[in-house]
């Protein structure tokens, strides 16, 4: 999929030879099958080929992967999934920072919001 939102579209010949190490064409072919029989990506044809895209804008995506993702797996429980990357180590020191400074910045933008007077003077 990140091929595919990089480019915007692409051919499986195209998709093949952007991705990491050798791919065999038809393992890639079999991936945009089901990618695409599960609604991700849509096709046109253009001469012989198809030149797939993506159905859904990527940050779109990745919210309704990510929900799903904590839901069945996590229970429900975001908080649960960043302590298992914690404990995994695959959220580093400088993740957490960058994490900390987002919901702080977050934090500040509703404080903002919420202290703007709504249309006719009222809070």
């Amino acid at each position: 999929m990140r091929v595919i939102w990089e480019r915007g579209e692409a051919t499986a010949k195209e998709i093949q030879e952007a991705l990491p190490g050798e791919r065999h064409y038809n393992s890639v072919l079999t991936i945009i099958r089901v990618l695409e029989r599960k609604g991700h990506l849509i096709h046109r044809a253009e001469g012989k080929a198809h030149v797939y895209r993506a159905k859904a804008k990527q940050g779109k995506a990745q919210r309704r992967v990510l929900s799903h993702l904590i839901e069945q797996v996590f229970g429900g429980s975001a908080a649960a999934m960043v302590l298992h990357l914690v404990e995994t180590g695959d959220l580093t020191e400088e993740d957490l920072r960058e994490v900390r400074e987002q919901m702080a910045a977050r934090a500040q933008a509703s404080k903002t919001a919420a202290a703007k007077p709504k249309k006719g003077g009222q809070k």
